[in-house]
């Protein structure tokens, strides 16, 4: 298959996951946070593959929301300053952190 044709379907399924994830809100929007993790994620798992163009720019690319996460931001800015600033920090801390996770897993394993 084309690897065009690939990166648009698997888009399609990344922004699908990403819109089905963003309804999970609590007291912060919990979906929007798995969802870049688990973009973060796949993107890290991909880099020590053949297929890292078709996942990293398809499906994490569909899948990770930096629009959704800055316009729920400012949603949560507006009624708590707190929240807002607890969303961006665990927004960019625990995407990282567990693709930094995986990186080293996947070093370790490959060796």
């Amino acid at each position: 298959m084309n690897n065009l044709l690939l990166v648009c379907l698997l888009g399609g399924v990344g922004a699908t996951l990403r819109y089905a994830l963003a309804k999970w809100n609590g007291t912060l929007p919990w979906g929007i946070l798995l969802g870049n993790t688990l973009a973060a994620t796949v993107a890290t798992v991909a880099l020590t593959g053949q297929v890292s163009v078709v996942l990293v720019s398809g499906l994490a690319g569909g899948l990770s929301t930096f629009s959704t996460l800055i316009a729920q931001t400012s949603g949560l800015w507006v009624a708590s300053k707190a929240k807002a600033v607890a969303n961006l920090a665990l927004n960019l801390a625990i995407p990282s952190t567990v693709s930094f996770g995986f990186g080293l897993l996947a070093a370790t394993l490959l060796k």
